[in-house]
């Protein structure tokens, strides 16, 4: 079981879709925020490795026992290009950067088994959901949304996705696969009602990673595309899912994922 962590709104879009640099007084620093997982280098250091970003090493996450390889973070990160510290960063094959990490998102499998629209015991609708796949360690970080939800809720997930299926051509985007989000209520909350709350997850992907590069790879593409669909609204009276929503599309390139 999962108990809820809301993130700020601002934290949870600069994490997912954008590496925003800030340029410290015109010195060369850069402050950013991104999912990361935590590994180790091939002389063992501990590292995170940022979406599309260095490898870095941040001591305050490097020396916390809360870490462990393969755990995934919402780091928030500060790199002195002129450091001391970063002057052979390119024979380290990282840069040290200051910062912090969230807690370890909670880990979920994909599951190749899809589930109908029956309504699960204690489900949840969805308001939103959006998706980015680490190459690092291939973990799909997921971001259910809700309307609204009590504090302390804890939530467990389903993540799974039609093998079988055959890519869609979606607002334009050809060779679009769908996965499918869905979410219980485990125990109970408490007041206040948090509204537009967003529960990240990490889902392991490296099978839905393999297959889909090898699918697309054979078909002539250089690109994978694939969003999420949630729940959106039940049926009258409340045994089906009557509509579903669905998440923006979003893409990697089999080139860089293969680098």
């Amino acid at each position: 079981m999962k108990k809820l962590k809301v993130l700020g709104l601002a934290a949870i879009a600069a994490g997912m879709f954008s590496l925003t640099s800030c340029l410290d007084g015109g010195g060369n620093t850069q402050q950013l925020s991104s999912y990361a997982i935590v590994d180790y280098s091939s002389t063992m250091r501990t590292l995170i490795y940022p979406l599309g970003y260095y490898p870095l090493y941040v001591a305050t996450i490097a020396n916390d026992p809360t870490y462990s390889a393969g755990d995934c973070v919402l780091a928030n990160f500060t790199v002195d290009f002129d450091s001391a510290d970063n002057a052979n960063a390119s024979t380290n094959g990282f840069y040290v950067a200051t910062g912090a990490a969230s807690s370890p998102l909670a880990k979920y499998d994909l599951s190749y088994s899809p589930l109908d629209s029956m309504a699960l015991d204690n489900e949840l609708l969805l308001s939103g959901s959006e998706s980015a796949l680490l190459f690092s360690n291939n973990y799909i970080v997921v971001i259910p949304t809700f309307t609204s939800v009590l504090t302390d809720q804890k939530n467990t997930y389903i993540m799974s996705m039609d093998s079988n299926q055959e890519p869609e051509t979606v607002d334009g985007t050809d060779r679009v696969y769908t996965l499918c989000l869905r979410a219980q209520k485990r125990e109970e909350g408490k007041a206040p009602t948090i509204s537009n709350a967003m529960d990240p997850i990490a889902v392991e992907g490296g099978t839905l990673y393999s297959m889909l590069k090898g699918k697309e790879s054979a078909a002539g593409k250089k690109i994978v595309s694939y969003r999420v669909k949630y729940p959106l609204t039940f049926n009258a009276d409340s045994t089906k899912i009557a509509t579903w929503g669905y998440s923006k599309i979003s893409q990697f390139s089999i080139e860089e994922a293969t680098n």
